[in-house]
C-alpha cells in the first residue's frame, strides 16, 4: 500500500481497509509511545497505553469530525489514558487522624501532594480549553489542543504534525489573538462547567443512544449564538439516523435557517456546506448560490473544499479539468491550507488527462508531473514520511503515459540517492513499510520498466527477472493485474533479446490468467512464426498445447497457495456472542458447538463488501446442504434502517445479525471490513480472510474443507 496523507487514510479505514489502518498506526505509533512515556515514566507501560490509544481510535474514527485535525485528536485520546493511569497509580490516602503525617516518608508525601495538585489542574485546564477550541478555526484547533492539553512544547508539536516551529508559533499567536479579541481567553470556567453541546451529542451517539443523543441536538437550534460545531454534530447523527428522504427534508431546512439568520462568515459557511455534504448526494445537496459565498474567500480552507465540491458535483470531465486547475493556479504549496488536497488535485488531473487525452498535451503532462513531484516531496517532508514514494509514484505517471522517460530515470537515480541517506532508511523502517533493499528493488523493477519502453530488451529482461514480486503470497497475488502485466513484460522482452521460450512461457501465462493480457495473444502469434515447427502445425494447436503446460503450472501454484493458507492457523478460543436478526431471532456462537462457523463481518457503507457478495453465495451454495457449516453475517451499520435498505438491494440467503457497536469487530480484533472469520468445530478461531479472491469462492472453499477435515 503506497503512503498516504491522514484523511486518505482515515476514508479507506471507514470504507473497510484494515491495510490503511496498518499504516496510520506505523505511521504514528513510535511518536505517540515516546510521548506516552515521556507523560508517565514508564517504558513497558506505555507500549500498553500506546495499544489502548490506538484501539479507542478505530472505535472513535467514525466520530472523528474533521480529518484533517486527526494529529490532535490521537494526541488528545492519548494524554487521557495517560491522566487515567496515573490516577490508578497513585496510592489510596488513608485518613490523617489515623496516620501520623510524621509516619509517613516527607519527601514521597509531599511528591504525592504536588502531583495531586497538577493533576487537578491539568483537568482544570483542559475543561477550559475544550470549552474554547470550540470557537477557533479548524487551522488553529489542534496546535491549541497539543500545547494546552497535551502540554507540549512548540518543538515537538512541530516535530509531532511535521511542520516547522515557526508555523507552530505563528498558529498559536494567532488562536490567543482571536481568542483575546472575543474576551473569552482568560474567562476561566467553574469545574462543574456543563460539557459542551456538541461532544454531547457525539458521546450518546457513540454509546448507542440515539434517541438521546437527538433530543439533545435539539437544544443546539435554541443555542444564541449559535452553536455551530452543535449543529453540526446534529446533521451528522439525522444523516446516520434516518432515511434519505427524511434526513434531506430535517436538515435543509435547518441548514437554510443559519444561512438566513447569520451573517456569511467563513465559519457559517463552512458549517452549512459540511452539513449539506453530510447527506446522501454530498455535494449535489449544496446549492449554487452557497458556492458563489464560499468563493469570495479566496485562499482559505472552505474555499479550496469548495472546489473540490464543485468537481464533485460536474457532469463534464472538462468541469473537473477547470476546477483542479483552479486549484493548483490558485494556491501554491507554501500557502495551501490542505497540502494534500493540493497534491490530490495534481493527481486527478493526471487521471482525467489519462482517459482524456485531449486535455493536456506531451508537454503539460510533463509540467504536471513535475508540479505532481513536488508537491508530493514538500507533503513528504512536512508529514516526515518516506521520500521514496514521491519518486517513484512521479515515475509512474511518467509510465502510463510514455512521458519524459529521460525524466524517469532521473527521478529514480535522486530516488536511490536519497535511499541512501540514514534519515529515509530510518523513516521507511520505522514505518514499517519494508526493508531498505525491498526499496531498492523496487527502484530497480521501475528501472527495468522505464528501459522496457524505451526497448532497452537486455537491460529490461535482466531488470525484471532480478525483481520479480512474490507473486505466490495469495491468489489475488497471482492473479492481479500487476502480476499479468509482470509477466507479459518479461515475455516482451524476451522476445526482444531473441529467446522464443522464454517469452513463449511467459507470453502464456499472461494470456491464459483469468483476466488476460490484452497484447499476450499476439505475442503468441509472433512466437509460433518465429519458432521451427511443421507445417501442418497449426496456431490453434500451439495455443491448445501452451494452455495445458499452463494449467498444470497454475495447478502447481494454487496447491503451494492453498498449503501456506491452510497451515497458517490462529488456533485461538473463539469469543462468544449473542446477536439478533432485524425480525428479532437470537443467535449464538455456544449454540452452534460442533459445527464449522463463517462469520461474514461488514457493513452497508462498505462497497468492498458489496461487491464480494456473490462470492460468499457461491460458498453458501458449495455448503449450503452440508450440516456441519453455518454460515452467518454481521452487520456493524450504527441504525437499522441501513441494514434494511442494504439488505433490500442486496438479497442474502443466510442470517444476517445486527451488531451496531461492533462488538464481535471489536472481540476478533478486526481492524477493517469486510473480513471472513473461521471457527472450528471446537470453538475455536482459526482463520480470517481478508480479501474474497473473485476466483469461485477461494479461498474460503480451502480454509472450510480443512476445518471439515480436522
Amino acid at each position: 500500500m503506497e503512503r498516504e496523507d491522514d484523511v486518505q487514510l482515515i476514508r479507506k479505514i471507514l470504507s473497510g481497509d484494515d491495510d490503511a489502518f496498518n499504516t496510520l498506526v506505523q505511521k504514528y505509533g513510535k511518536s505517540i509511545h515516546a510521548l506516552v512515556w515521556r507523560k508517565i515514566g514508564d517504558f513497558h507501560y506505555a507500549e500498553e497505553i500506546t495499544q489502548d490509544t490506538f484501539l479507542q481510535v478505530y472505535e472513535k474514527l467514525p466520530t472523528l469530525k474533521d480529518p484533517n485535525q486527526f494529529a490532535g485528536w490521537l494526541y488528545v485520546i492519548a494524554n487521557r489514558l495517560c491522566i487515567a493511569w496515573i490516577r490508578r497509580q497513585r496510592p489510596a490516602m488513608q485518613p490523617l487522624d489515623d496516620t501520623s503525617v510524621k509516619a509517613i516518608d516527607n519527601l514521597a508525601y509531599e511528591r504525592y501532594i504536588l502531583e495531586q495538585r497538577e493533576l487537578e489542574a491539568t483537568e482544570h485546564r483542559h475543561e477550559i480549553v475544550d470549552g474554547l477550541l470550540t470557537k477557533l478555526p479548524e487551522s488553529e484547533r489542534t496546535v491549541m489542543t497539543l500545547y494546552y492539553l497535551g502540554e507540549m512544547t512548540t518543538k515537538e508539536i512541530g516535530d509531532f504534525l511535521g511542520v516547522s516551529v515557526n508555523t507552530i508559533v505563528s498558529r498559536l499567536h494567532r488562536a490567543r489573538k482571536r481568542l483575546q479579541e472575543t474576551g473569552e481567553f482568560f474567562q476561566m470556567p467553574s469545574n462543574n462547567q456543563q460539557q459542551n453541546l456538541a461532544a454531547q451529542i457525539e458521546n450518546h451517539y457513540k454509546s448507542g443512544e440515539f434517541d438521546k443523543a437527538l433530543e439533545i441536538s435539539t437544544r443546539a437550534l435554541e443555542s444564541n449564538p449559535a452553536d455551530l460545531e452543535a449543529y453540526g454534530s446534529r446533521w451528522r447523527l439525522i444523516a446516520e439516523m434516518f432515511p434519505e428522504e427524511d434526513g434531506k427534508k430535517r436538515i435543509s431546512p435547518e441548514i437554510e435557517y443559519i444561512l438566513q439568520t447569520h451573517s456569511g462568515t467563513p465559519e457559517v459557511l463552512s458549517t452549512a456546506y459540511w452539513g449539506y455534504m453530510s447527506l446522501p448526494g454530498r455535494a449535489k445537496n449544496v446549492p449554487s448560490s452557497l458556492f458563489e459565498q464560499i468563493l469570495q474567500y479566496p485562499r482559505t480552507e472552505i474555499y479550496l473544499a469548495a472546489l473540490f465540491g464543485l468537481v464533485e458535483r460536474s457532469e463534464e470531465t472538462s468541469q473537473k479539468w477547470h476546477y483542479y486547475q483552479r486549484v493548483i493556479d490558485e494556491f501554491t504549496i507554501s500557502d495551501v491550507p490542505v497540502l494534500s488536497w493540493y497534491l490530490l488535485a495534481y493527481e486527478e488531473m493526471l487521471r482525467l488527462a489519462e482517459a482524456d487525452r485531449s486535455l493536456a498535451n506531451d508537454d503539460y503532462l510533463d509540467e504536471l508531473t513535475d508540479g505532481l513531484l513536488k508537491a508530493h516531496l514538500a507533503y513528504c517532508e512536512n508529514t516526515q514520511q518516506y521520500f521514496g514514494w514521491a519518486y517513484t509514484t512521479a515515475v509512474e505517471w511518467r509510465l502510463k503515459y510514455n512521458n519524459r522517460l529521460d525524466k524517469a530515470l532521473e527521478t529514480l537515480d535522486r530516488a536511490e540517492i536519497r535511499l541512501g541517506e540514514a534519515e529515509e532508511q530510518k523513516w521507511l523502517v520505522e514505518h514499517n513499510k519494508g526493508s531498505v533493499e525491498k526499496a531498492h528493488k523496487n527502484i530497480s523493477r521501475l528501472r527495468a520498466e522505464v528501459f522496457f519502453r524505451q526497448e532497452r530488451w537486455r537491460e529490461a529482461y535482466d531488470g525484471l527477472l532480478a525483481n520479480a514480486p512474490d507473486y505466490l503470497e495469495s491468489l489475488s497475488e497471482r492473479f492481479c493485474e500487476d502480476t499479468i502485466d509482470y509477466f507479459y513484460m518479461l515475455g516482451r522482452a524476451a522476445e526482444g533479446i531473441g529467446d522464443c521460450e522464454k517469452a513463449r512461457r511467459y507470453y502464456t501465462e499472461a494470456h491464459f490468467a483469468p483476466t488476460p493480457h490484452a497484447e499476450a495473444r499476439a505475442g503468441l502469434k509472433r512466437i509460433y512464426h518465429q519458432i521451427e515447427r511443421r507445417s501442418t502445425d497449426t496456431f490453434e494447436a500451439f495455443l491448445k498445447a501452451a494452455e495445458t503446460e499452463y494449467r498444470i503450472r497454475e495447478d502447481t501454484d494454487r496447491e503451494t497457495i492453498r498449503q501456506r493458507l491452510i497451515t497458517n492457523k490462529h488456533n485461538k478460543k473463539a469469543t462468544g456472542f449473542r446477536l439478533e436478526t432485524l425480525q428479532g431471532e437470537t443467535y449464538t456462537l455456544s449454540a452452534m458447538s460442533g459445527k464449522v462457523v463463517l462469520l461474514d463481518i461488514g457493513s452497508s457503507r462498505t462497497r468492498v463488501h458489496n461487491r464480494q457478495i456473490p462470492e460468499v453465495k457461491i460458498v453458501y451454495e458449495r455448503f449450503s446442504k452440508v450440516d456441519d457449516v453455518v454460515i452467518l453475517g454481521i452487520n456493524d451499520d450504527i441504525t437499522t434502517h441501513q441494514v434494511r435498505k442494504y439488505l433490500d438491494e442486496h438479497p442474502v440467503p443466510w442470517p444476517i445479525l445486527l451488531d451496531p457497536h461492533g462488538a464481535v469487530r471489536k472481540a476478533y480484533q478486526i481492524i477493517g471490513i469486510p473480513r471472513a472469520i473461521l471457527i472450528d468445530k471446537a470453538g475455536n478461531w482459526q482463520y480470517s480472510c481478508r480479501d474474497l479472491d473473485p476466483i469461485s469462492g477461494q479461498p474460503l472453499i480451502w480454509m472450510i474443507e480443512a476445518l471439515l477435515s480436522d
